[in-house]
């Protein structure tokens, strides 16, 4: 189904306390350091659902029926697993300090921080796909699912097919809160419910199947995804209690080694048939995307265009996920009634273009002032926490 592997990265730019080396004195100094490489992995994910939802809607009869390399691009709708363990690994550097793992802020201020980044901008774009269907394709538009769906309630079938993936997010704040706002006793309850879908499909006698985008009580308490996060959360807690002394140089730019390893992490996952968020795909991209991630925290990376252009990238990947379903449902349909770009990669590659440029432009003109607005009028609480998040202009997006 269309849209039923994305997700997104909840949060903008990361930064960090990182010791940072005086030249020629070895001496290590805490400085605010910006992970780079986390928002070029960002971005590269966020790419990656688009061409993966592209390469499978082109498919479709009702879009022209265009396959492309037998299928293997709409592995980049795994770029979802790489969220989470993302998820993971940031709500730990954001959100605890020192070797004890105390929270840096108030569980109100983290929920009002959580809030104000993710609903306003899902409930935008929830309410717009259900308009532009009313109108183009005079859809009827069911008022149920579509008001549990701003809820992230179950049983929310709409387009676009995002739902899921935000309520597992939603799920994975409420037991990361509860274990570390909590007393320290709370944190089994986060390790029962990582390791719960083990435990989940064994009793079922299915061990290898999956609970992913399942839209039931059991399978979204016991998504075989909860894996992913708590990979990138033991990542993030590793992080936080032995800080890295130093960033690693890389023989090439990070920009490009990084969206290479993604591409061949992705490329395993399709050529090995694990593309379901079964238990074994969760366990292979969340293992290979746990290091992934690792390097991409650790890696330097330099001033220039492709910096540049991998910030962007990693500050509009909110709203590349969000609304990237809208713009191709739009494009794809005009090629197919009036038969442009009839070759398949013209066709891929036009559509994708267009659909990141489109979603970038939202980013800057509704996204981020939007949640600048909302921070001023509504963060009394939020603008509390020591470790900020810096965008563009200086906006806090943690």
């Amino acid at each position: 189904m269309e849209g039923a592997h994305c997700c997104y990265p909840p949060y903008g730019p990361v930064t960090e306390p990182v010791p940072v080396r005086w030249p020629n004195q070895g001496i290590f100094v805490n400085r605010r350091a910006e992970l780079t490489g986390i928002q070029f992995l960002r971005g590269f994910c966020a790419l990656g659902v688009v061409v993966g939802h592209c390469a499978a809607m082109l498919a479709k009869p009702k879009y022209g029926g265009l396959v492309l390399l037998d299928g293997v691009l709409e592995s980049g709708s795994l770029g979802v697993d790489i969220f989470f363990v993302i998820s993971g690994f940031i709500m730990a550097v954001v959100g605890l300090q020192g070797r004890t793992l105390s929270p840096r802020t108030t569980m109100r201020a983290f929920f009002e921080r959580r809030f104000i980044r993710i609903v306003p901008m899902m409930w935008l774009a929830i309410l717009s796909y259900a308009l532009l269907q009313k109108i183009f394709a005079r859809d009827a538009i069911e008022i149920a699912p579509y008001a549990r769906a701003l809820l992230l309630l179950p049983f929310s079938y709409v387009k676009p097919d995002i739902i899921w993936t935000l309520r597992q997010e939603l799920l994975f704040y409420l037991v990361f809160a509860i274990g570390f706002f909590g007393s320290g006793r709370w944190r089994a309850l986060l390790v029962l419910w990582v390791f719960s879908p083990c435990l989940f499909l064994a009793l079922r006698g299915d061990f290898w199947g999956t609970t992913a985008y399942i839209d039931n009580f059991w399978s979204i308490l016991c998504s075989s995804v909860n894996l992913e996060f708590g990979m990138g959360l033991l990542l993030g807690i590793f992080w936080t209690r032995a800080p890295p002394l130093h960033s690693w140089p890389l023989p090439i730019h990070p920009f490009l080694l990084l969206a290479l390893l993604l591409i061949a992490i992705l490329g395993c996952s399709w050529s090995w048939g694990l593309v379901s968020q079964s238990l074994p795909s969760v366990v292979f991209i969340g293992l290979s995307g746990t290091l992934l991630v690792g390097l991409a925290a650790r890696a330097h990376c330099p001033d220039g265009l492709l910096t540049a252009l991998g910030r962007l990238l990693g500050d509009a990947s909110y709203s590349i996920y969000l609304f990237h379903l809208h713009i191709l449902a739009g494009l794809l349909a005009v090629r197919a009634k009036f038969d442009l770009l009839e070759s398949a990669p013209l066709a891929l590659a036009g559509s994708v273009i267009a659909a990141t440029v489109a979603s970038i432009m939202i980013h800057r003109l509704v996204e981020r002032p939007l949640t600048r607005w909302l921070r001023a009028r509504l963060g009394s609480n939020a603008s509390v926490a020591p470790t900020k998040t810096r965008a563009a202009g200086g906006a806090p997006l943690s």
